[in-house]
């Protein structure tokens, strides 16, 4: 019986080629594109998992009073973390982590590079987190505060194949370091990278600094033992903090490491400010089930437009005693022997199209068929598409009468629930157009928005030395070049100002006053080399030898300190009592997610120790050749170190990178859709052509021109794409707003994306209509009414 339904069907497929070729397309891609989203979705919830302590781990993060609000961060004081160790009983370890800030000169003998995911931590960071050793042990990874941990990529860059352990290592030509470990390479999908690991202690010595209760700027993680009462913990947690911060303005928090990736919402995070992405694998889902819709809409109109085909079949099985549940069963097996046969060639597409998806979505993901969760999901999406394919079909095959059938009087199923699903089809895609024309305008609104800071043509490279007067004669060696417009030095890219405080004062300032602001130590040209406007007061001059402690503060700051006339105020900085000398216009520091914060400058001393960016402003078409005037000076004054720049509005870019690969994979879905909508209409308009050939051969015969016959094939598609507009544009609406709400700064929802969206959809359904139709249309009458 199985054998002889599987024959009847394949000869059933060979019969009608081109129905069976669209079905398996249409279903191939859409399970292709389903299986893409599913390891992406994968790769996302993934983050973090490899740590075998990853239920027990938690971020210690604190929401502040502010003037504006609340203020949430991810970073605490470096004394916090211990404290909360020795406080806490529930907390088996603490370790505080701060992430890599700028590139650092790593030197071997003859090899020398600059590397950039340089991190520090404790010791006990190796007890909490999962990173297994290739040599040495995470038992003792730091015998000392110059020891280094090194990924095994970095091993194989500096030392080749040998063990590099008790090896040296030059960082910034002037500190050696031991390695102590070599671990694997840090997964992509962990929440903090890093090839080089050094002990947290070490920066006291490098960056000649003092921690306090007040410096928030390094990221710590507890591990909690397995039963621990969180109500109680939190409240031990708030007795706390109101003895060691008596101005009451923080709340300290633990968060899951399962949230970290997906659901952290911080203005100061690890690497800048975070966003949830948790929205995104809603949306991404959402998406994934529209294109297996679309494929099965597809499948079912073809199917139930054609059962007349199989209409005599059922009736000759129904008169030799088949029974319904047989027939069901029956086209349901055919459906999922489709099904696999299009699984199959999805594969194939999904193996193929996986550098161009990584590439678009700046992920590794692969392939793999012995994970668990990834069989669960294809074999999931599987049988979803099976059963929505077939189930509507066989009931309809299945509930042919045998007389009817036998004598020709059959229907091919109710036609106004083809038209519901061709309508659904083109609301689904019409929506997804919507959707990627509003990414695409706020991504181009930001991308032309006056920012208020001037970053065009300004590269920036990493500098660090013991010298302020180094930095001022590699300065006024550069002034002399026509090519450059200004040299500057700042200890933070403008795009990553992660420094802040409450530890400042100012003339006027009440017991109940607390502000955070940004602080930010910069050398005098740092305002005129990025165009930042002075609305009040002056900038820092080298004719002012006070300016060394004094200060500029931008809009919102006075504006959050409502203080009257601001410049001559005094203002205090961690100690330091200087005067407010200027008021600069607010300018975005951040993402334009984020409103403008209050932000300090302050200018360097004599004798500082620079550690940060140094920015030149170029101009002139010989870009060229002035960067290669630039690269002669520094190694004639720097030999040690390579010249490695980059170009800021390249940082302003990156800030925007979840948006703009989101805009992409937006048009690649929204583009799939439209396919897949078309192929269905096509096929189902190959069908109504064929079905309705005998009326088009006497309507031709009656003195009808072509354009009229196309045009009467046409109304239906326009009056199908009218009805989807109405669906999907309040929709579209709708989401877009709320997406757009996670922007401090956004563009207008624009009615001309719905109407060229709509438009779009239109004009290819009716193209693809009129292109069956034509064709009908050039028949001879003569023939088409002799064969009918």
């Amino acid at each position: 019986m199985i054998y002889n339904y599987i024959k009847s069907f394949i000869r059933f497929l060979r019969r009608h080629k081109a129905y069976s070729i669209n079905n398996i397309l249409g279903l191939s891609i859409g399970m292709a594109a389903a299986v893409l989203i599913y390891l992406w979705i994968l790769d996302e919830v993934s983050f973090d998992r490899h740590h075998e302590n990853y239920n027990d781990i938690y971020r210690i993060v604190s929401t502040w009073d502010n003037a504006d609000g609340e203020f949430h961060i991810s970073a605490t004081a470096p004394p916090l973390a211990p404290k909360f160790e020795e406080s806490f009983p529930e907390i088996i370890e603490t370790a505080r982590f701060f992430p890599p800030i700028s590139k650092m000169l790593l030197s071997h003998g003859e090899k020398k590079f600059y590397e950039k995911e340089i991190a520090f931590a404790d010791e006990e960071f190796f007890s909490i987190f999962t990173y297994p050793f290739v040599y040495g042990s995470g038992n003792d990874p730091f015998p000392d505060i110059y020891s280094a941990v090194i990924s095994e990529e970095i091993a194989r860059k500096y030392f080749g194949d040998e063990n590099p352990v008790g090896k040296s290592i030059s960082l910034e030509d002037e500190t050696i370091l031991t390695i102590s470990g070599v671990i694997e390479n840090v997964p992509v999908n962990a929440q903090l990278q890093f090839d080089i690991l050094l002990h947290f202690d070490i920066l006291e010595v490098m960056y000649d600094v003092e921690w306090d209760w007040e410096s928030n700027s390094v990221f710590a993680y507890a591990l909690l033992s397995e039963e621990v009462d969180h109500p109680a913990l939190k409240a031990k947690i708030d007795t706390l903090t109101k003895e060691l911060y008596s101005h009451g303005t923080y709340e300290f928090l633990l968060q899951p490491l399962s949230d970290v990736h997906l659901r952290s919402s911080f203005e100061i995070d690890v690497y800048g400010h975070s966003e949830p992405t948790d929205q995104y694998i809603r949306i991404f889902m959402l998406i994934a089930i529209f294109i297996l819709l679309i494929s099965v809409i597809n499948y079912v109109n073809l199917s139930t437009a054609r059962s007349t085909i199989r209409a005599r079949e059922v009736g000759v099985r129904k008169v030799f005693g088949a029974r319904r549940a047989q027939l069901i069963r029956q086209f349901m097996g055919e459906s999922f022997f489709l099904c696999l046969l299009s699984y199959l060639i999805a594969m194939l597409l999904v193996e193929a199209a996986l550098p161009s998806f990584n590439a678009f979505t700046g992920k590794e993901v692969n392939v793999d068929y012995s994970d668990v969760r990834f069989l669960f999901g294809v074999i999931a999406i599987l049988v979803f598409t099976g059963i929505l394919s077939g189930s509507y079909p066989a009931f309809l095959l299945s509930s042919y009468i045998p007389v009817r059938t036998l004598k020709g009087d059959i229907k091919s199923g109710p036609v106004s629930f083809r038209r519901v699903l061709v309508i659904l089809q083109f609301s689904i895609a019409i929506l997804m157009i919507i959707c990627t024309g509003m990414v695409y305008r706020q991504l181009t609104y930001i991308q032309n928005r006056n920012l208020g800071i001037n970053t065009e043509q300004v590269i920036y490279f990493t500098f660090m030395d013991n010298l302020v007067e180094k930095f001022q004669l590699f300065k006024g060696e550069l002034n002399k070049y026509p090519g450059v417009k200004g040299v500057t030095y700042s200890q933070s890219l403008p795009t990553y100002t992660s420094n802040g405080t409450y530890g400042i004062s100012w003339e006027g300032k009440q017991e109940e006053d607390n502000l955070f602001v940004i602080v930010n130590q910069v050398e005098q040209d740092y305002i005129p080399t990025f165009g930042i406007e002075l609305v009040e007061g002056r900038n820092f001059s080298s004719d002012f030898p006070a300016d060394s402690g004094n200060y500029i503060l931008n809009e919102t700051a006075i504006q959050m300190m409502q203080i009257d006339d601001p410049i001559g105020k005094g203002f205090k900085l961690w100690g330091t009592v200087g005067t407010i000398i200027g008021v600069m216009k607010d300018y975005n520091f951040k993402s334009l997610h984020k409103e403008i914060d209050p932000i300090c400058l302050y200018n360097f001393r004599s004798g500082d120790k620079l550690y940060g960016y140094i920015f030149i402003k170029l101009e002139g078409s010989d870009v060229r050749n002035t960067i290669n005037n630039i690269e002669r000076i520094w190694n004639k004054q720097f030999p040690a170190f390579p010249l490695e720049y980059s170009f800021v509005e390249e940082e302003y870019a990156d800030l925007y990178l979840s948006e703009s690969r989101m805009r992409s994979l937006f048009a690649l879905f929204a583009a799939l859709s439209i396919f897949l909508s078309c192929l269905g209409l096509y096929g189902l308009s190959s069908f109504m052509v064929e079905k309705r050939t005998k009326e088009i051969g006497i309507r031709k015969a009656l003195g009808a021109r072509s354009w009229q016959i196309v045009t009467l094939f046409s109304w239906d598609a326009m009056k199908w794409v009218l009805i989807s507009n109405l669906i999907a544009w309040p929709i579209a609406w709708l989401y877009m707003k709320q997406w757009l709400n996670d922007f401090a700064y956004k563009a207008s929802i624009s009615p001309w994306i719905f109407v060229l969206s709509g438009f779009l959809v239109l004009l290819i359904s009716v193209i693809t209509l009129s292109f069956q139709a034509q064709k009908a249309a050039k028949i001879n009458p003569a023939t088409t009414i002799k064969r009918e």
